[in-house]
């Protein structure tokens, strides 16, 4: 490639502007995809900083009949950030969506590629990816999967129903998913453990396991904007193997005089929790809300914390993005030390050692013991490194280097 070349990107995937999505979905109970489509954003916009670069971006929106009721979303374009959106057409009707989503991405990936063209995808959605594939190979040029779970893990963790039918189905859809993501002729992993398990065959891959805003410098973090008492957080999946049931019930054992603990989202865990908050006023339910608000709840609170078990397979093969948002909004981080997490971190965040109910009760208690002012600082430098070393325009340098490879 030579060099002060233009790349263009066609980056085929779910995502929308923010303005899209709030427009869309604002008032929607179910939230769609929050965190992915905030990944993909973040990734295009900081592509779209670089120089030489163009980004185009063909998204299917995460449309279905529990967030829009119309039978029909007609296509449209805009451009913000320097990203070129187009959302294609949308026939939300059960299996036709998908039939012609599939037919419509291949064709609109197919219209705008070019040979200096690379199409970058996500690997989880299988529509796009049968797409992006076919297309690919027609034109002639190279992809890039981006990986940010395993098929196999992902069917296993959204569980719900054990009937037969159900069963065949996600084995087949996983079967698929697996020979499709083998297709890609490079990748971005959100961990090292997950190249090992996947690419067998030794492609030219990048670990990314995020990224943060570069905007988000301008966001303070000031402890007179902070809640008079102790908040702490939890923000993302209320399932329970994601520990947020023994986070709940430590944190009523640590009994930290004035402190609450705010739970953020949904999943299995809802009902109990809702139980819970009846009987425990200092831990409190607030639903599923959009992710400025919650940004902006975090300025406001004392500590963030993800409980997430570190013993569990799947945990080699993921980085939550909550630890990144988390860390960039300046308010410090109590996390696992999860087994895909570089271990670079671990000056920024305090770390849960001990997993066991009691362990996570006397850390909870060490940590809220501190003062609010050493609390303030940890949050502050962790803010600083993550807005350094994993901002999107950063990151996104690192995926034109995996281009620059590939070409």
């Amino acid at each position: 490639m030579k060099r002060g070349k233009v790349v263009n990107i066609l980056y085929s995937v779910t995502v929308s502007s923010e303005s899209t999505y709030d427009k869309l979905f604002s008032k929607s109970e179910k939230k769609p995809l929050q965190q992915a489509m905030k990944y993909h954003r973040l990734l295009c916009e900081g592509l779209s900083a670089l120089d030489h670069v163009n980004v185009h971006v063909i998204s299917k929106l995460p449309i279905n009949r529990s967030n829009f009721k119309k039978n029909y979303l007609k296509s449209e374009s805009e451009i913000k950030n320097k990203v070129n959106y187009y959302y294609i057409s949308i026939v939300n009707l059960p299996l036709i969506k998908n039939v012609f989503a599939f037919f419509t991405v291949l064709y609109t990936v197919i219209k705008r590629c070019d040979r200096d063209t690379v199409i970058v995808g996500d690997v989880l959605n299988i529509t796009t990816s049968m797409a992006n594939i076919m297309a690919a190979r027609i034109k002639g040029v190279k992809t890039i999967g981006i990986v940010t779970d395993i098929p196999s893990h992902l069917a296993s963790s959204n569980k719900n129903s054990h009937t037969e039918r159900i069963s065949r189905f996600k084995h087949f859809t996983v079967r698929l998913n697996n020979f499709i993501l083998q297709k890609f002729d490079s990748y971005i992993f959100l961990t090292e453990q997950m190249n090992e398990l996947i690419n067998k065959e030794g492609k030219p891959y990048i670990v990314m396991e995020g990224h943060i805003d570069s905007q988000v410098v301008k966001l303070r973090n000031t402890l007179e904007g902070k809640y008079p008492g102790i908040v702490c957080q939890y923000a993302g999946s209320l399932k329970k193997i994601y520990g947020i049931e023994k986070l709940t019930r430590a944190f009523i054992h640590a009994n930290v005089e004035g402190s609450e603990l705010h739970i953020y989202g949904d999943g299995d865990f809802v009902d109990e929790l809702q139980q819970i908050c009846a009987q425990h006023p200092t831990i409190r339910y607030f639903g599923v809300k959009l992710n400025q608000y919650i940004v902006n709840e975090q300025l406001k609170s004392t500590l963030l914390i993800n409980p997430r078990p570190t013993d569990e397979e799947y945990t080699k093969y993921s980085y939550p993005s909550k630890n990144m948002e988390y860390m960039a909004s300046g308010t410090p981080t109590l996390t696992t030390k999860l087994a895909g997490m570089p271990e670079e971190y671990y000056d920024y965040i305090y770390l849960i050692e001990d997993e066991s109910l009691e362990g996570l009760t006397k850390t909870l208690q060490h940590v809220l013991g501190k003062s609010k002012e050493e609390l303030h600082e940890k949050g502050l430098k962790a803010k600083e490194f993550v807005l350094l070393e994993k901002n999107n325009i950063v990151q996104a340098e690192k995926l034109l280097q995996l281009i620059q490879r590939i070409l």
